[in-house]
């Protein structure tokens, strides 16, 4: 049986340093390759090394493999990371990739593979110098696979402008079949609006649906504020569901603040053995 030249292609990268003349070789010929997990470990290798000098080859196959296609987006992926690693400031780069939509057969039908890419491509898109970001990030908001909104809110928030709190709070009120894209909307918004957010999280942490209901907990918790960190106080004081306390208290402990240890310290030393 012969040697998969694949395999070997993606073997011989190993040890590819794009800090030397025949390193960046190695990786420019990946870059160029007509294999989409050849061109993925190249992205990954020259993202790992912070090899900025790279970004006009990684942009080129980006585009590449955009037009030719890429089975599970494998390459488009690892490009992507890498050119939002590497401060690419091409918003059309962005763009294309922000409106790629890549359907492939799944058992009993099809399913689109590119909801990842579109997330990606949504924070690169954020971070370049082009205006009116969230004029085009928002329509991402309303996507129709939650990890392309997901990473729609996570961009929105990175804009941090007054026109995204306002594009994350219309969210939040609107709602979101996935608690996840909700859960990252209050995030953003407590990140933008610091305490202005916080009773607009504090009322979806009241919801009967307990999926939206943890995700607001969350979010709140990972503000790692100290007025957020006593509204999850205050909650579990009052709280006698199981479920809802174990939720606060993982976000309490995903906040690692001290007033949040100093809490756990206090739960720990109570006579209730379930509660200790």
């Amino acid at each position: 049986m012969k040697d998969d030249p694949i395999v070997a292609a993606i073997e011989g990268l190993d040890g590819a340093d794009p800090g030397t003349a025949e390193g960046r070789v190695r990786l420019e010929k990946a870059l160029a390759s007509k294999s989409n997990l050849v061109a993925a470990k190249a992205a990954k290798i020259a993202d790992e090394a912070r090899a900025r000098d790279l970004v006009p080859k990684l942009a080129a196959a980006f585009d590449r493999f955009l037009q030719r296609g890429d089975k599970g987006c494998a390459a488009l992926n690892a490009l992507a990371r890498a050119l939002v690693n590497l401060d690419c400031d091409d918003d059309e780069v962005f763009r294309r990739g922000m409106k790629h939509v890549q359907m492939e057969p799944v058992w009993g039908g099809s399913e689109d593979v590119a909801a990842e890419l579109r997330g990606i491509c949504a924070m690169g898109f954020a971070n370049t110098r082009t205006l009116r970001k969230v004029r085009y990030l928002v329509d991402l908001l309303a996507d129709r696979e939650w990890p392309a909104r997901v990473g729609a809110a996570r961009a929105i928030a990175a804009v941090g402008s007054e026109t995204a709190s306002v594009a994350l709070r219309l969210k939040i009120l609107v709602g979101d079949r996935q608690p996840d894209v909700i859960g990252e909307c209050l995030s953003g918004l407590i990140g933008i609006d610091g305490a202005d957010a916080l009773p607009l999280a504090d009322s979806i942490a009241n919801s009967r649906d307990e999926a939206l209901r943890d995700a607001a907990i969350l979010a709140i918790g990972a503000s790692r504020r100290d007025d957020a960190i006593g509204l999850l106080k205050a909650r579990y004081d009052r709280s006698v569901n199981k479920e809802l306390r174990e939720c606060i208290l993982l976000a309490l402990r995903s906040a690692r603040t001290d007033l949040a240890m100093k809490y756990f310290e206090e739960l720990s030393k109570e006579k209730n053995r379930e509660t200790a």
